[in-house]
This record gives C-alpha cells, sequence and structure tokens, in this order.
C-alpha cells in the first residue's frame, strides 16, 4: 500500500520493533540503532514509499541487509540474560553509565566489551538472587575477579609516547642555569639566589594561585553538569520524566558530568522513540 504521507504510524513502530526483534538487528539509542532507524525512514518514506508493514519489511530485507547493523554475540547473549531480569538489567546499565571515563574504571562504550560485562555483572547477580546496589556490584566484580574464566573489560591507561614527563618539559632549569629559577638579578646584572623568604613567597604564590583555579574551574564545570542534567529531567511528559529521574536518582553521589551523561542517554532513547512516531 502506498504512502499517504511521511509521517511513521504507531503500527509502523510495532512492526518494525517486531521485525528488528525477529532478526537481531539493532534498534536503540545507540549509533547502530539510529542508523538503522533512519535508514528505515528513508527507505520507505522516500526510497519506496510504501508503509511499514511485516510484509513489506520482509520483501525489503535483501535490499536492507547489507546497511543493516545487526546485533554482535556478545550482544545477542547479554540481550539473553537481561531479559530474565530486566529491572536488575536496567539498573546495572545506570550504573556502567558512572563508568568508562577514567583508566580502572569497567569500559562501558557500547561494543562487545560492554556487553560482556554487562552480562558478567548481571549473571553473578542475579544467580546469587541478590538485588542491585553498589554493595553487590563491588562484590560481584571482587568475585568475578578473583576465580578463572571470563573476566571483566577495564578502562586502559593511555600509553605514553613521550619520554620526557609534562612537568619535566615545563622546567625551564638546564645543566647551563642549574639553579633555575632560584636565581635572580641583581640591579648590576650579577645573579644571585633567592633568599628563604622569597622562595617561600614563591611557594605560597603558586600554590594560591593553584588552588584558586582548581576550584573555580570545578565549581563552574560541576554546575554547568549538573544544569544540564537537571534540564535532562524536565524533558518530556510526566512518565517520560518519571523515567530519567529514577536514573537521575540513582547516579547522585557520582560526578556531575557521569550524571548528566547517564540521564540525557535516557532522554536521547525517548527522543528517538518518538522519531518514528507521528507528530
Amino acid at each position: 500500500m502506498a504512502r499517504v504521507n511521511n509521517e511513521i504510524q504507531q503500527h509502523e513502530v510495532d512492526a518494525v520493533v517486531q521485525f528488528c526483534d525477529e532478526n537481531n538487528i539493532v534498534f536503540d539509542s545507540s549509533e547502530s540503532g539510529v542508523a538503522n532507524a533512519r535508514l528505515l525512514h528513508d527507505y520507505f518514506t522516500q526510497t519506496w514509499d510504501e508503509v511499514i508493514t511485516p510484509e513489506t519489511l520482509a520483501t525489503a530485507f535483501p535490499q536492507l541487509r547489507p546497511r543493516l547493523k545487526f546485533k554482535s554475540a556478545a550482544r545477542l547473549e547479554c540481550d539473553k540474560i537481561a531479559a530474565a531480569n530486566p529491572a536488575a538489567a536496567q539498573q546495572l546499565v545506570a550504573w556502567l553509565n558512572t563508568q568508562g571515563k577514567k583508566p580502572g574504571q569497567l569500559a562501558n562504550s557500547v561494543d562487545d566489551a560492554y556487553y560482556a560485562n554487562l552480562t558478567l555483572l548481571l549473571a553473578e547477580i542475579s544467580g546469587r538472587r541478590e538485588d542491585v546496589s553498589s554493595t553487590t556490584i563491588r562484590n560481584a566484580i571482587d568475585r568475578i575477579s578473583n576465580r578463572p574464566g571470563r573476566k571483566l573489560h577495564y578502562v586502559e591507561a593511555p600509553r605514553r609516547t613521550e619520554p620526557v614527563s609534562a612537568a619535566a618539559k615545563a622546567d625551564d632549569s638546564t645543566s647551563a642555569n642549574w639553579l633555575g629559577r632560584d636565581m635572580v638579578k641583581n640591579s648590576d646584572g650579577s645573579l644571585r639566589s633567592k633568599t628563604p623568604a622569597e622562595q617561600r613567597a614563591d611557594r605560597e604564590a603558586a600554590e594560591n594561585a593553584k588552588q584558586m583555579q582548581t576550584a573555580t574551574s570545578l565549581s563552574k564545570s560541576d554546575q554547568q553538569w549538573k544544569s544540564m542534567a537537571l534540564e535532562a529531567c524536565r524533558y518530556g511528559t510526566h512518565s517520560e520524566q518519571a523515567q530519567i529521574s529514577r536514573v537521575f536518582e540513582q547516579c547522585v553521589g557520582a560526578p556531575w558530568r557521569e550524571v548528566y551523561e547517564a540521564v540525557n542517554q535516557v532522554r536521547n532513547a525517548l527522543k528517538r522513540k518518538k522519531e518514528l512516531m507521528p507528530a
């Protein structure tokens, strides 16, 4: 049946969700899921100009297959175990969103490492019939780390590419001027060492400047991320706001940037769902 307009109807969204689920196609707020949603939308509103139904999706599948993004084996394994305990899976997803920023934290980029981490933690906690909390997560990590078998994936520290550290490069002392900044010029051009009082004043001034700069930048940065997180909580209907706020409450206590990124992921997922629905 030819399309009447380009607005996607709810029954078409339902057909797409079922189609993607049956064929292991990524359909979520990830980069791959967004690409798939855009491909399906454009194909049925521009290329073929047909209403989306299970039948038209099946007919279009051979043409769409080379450009669609499919779930990996790690994603399929994760989806299977998450389906058995969706509430715990959702809580672990929110917690993993606070990770991945620093070396030593669990990897949380949406790839096989992320799904492997989620699978291991969910299986460990669900297998003991425990609730998801900071304590049960920490205990699960300890057990997985100290037994044979599959391991969790962590963010690696960046490899050092320069033999000279940043601090050494910033130091203007040289072999020709081995006292460096501790030397000052007299009025006649000769050099003398700084007095203890001058050295102490220099140290105090540098420390005060460092503390002021750090406090100011952290305060402004935290305030900005907090404001953005609170703004994300105001998105959408009351039901959508409630979903975002639950994630916000679970993440409070983490750095404000991580809180924002967690709630923003939920907001983006809700936005993506609306893109395939009538305005």
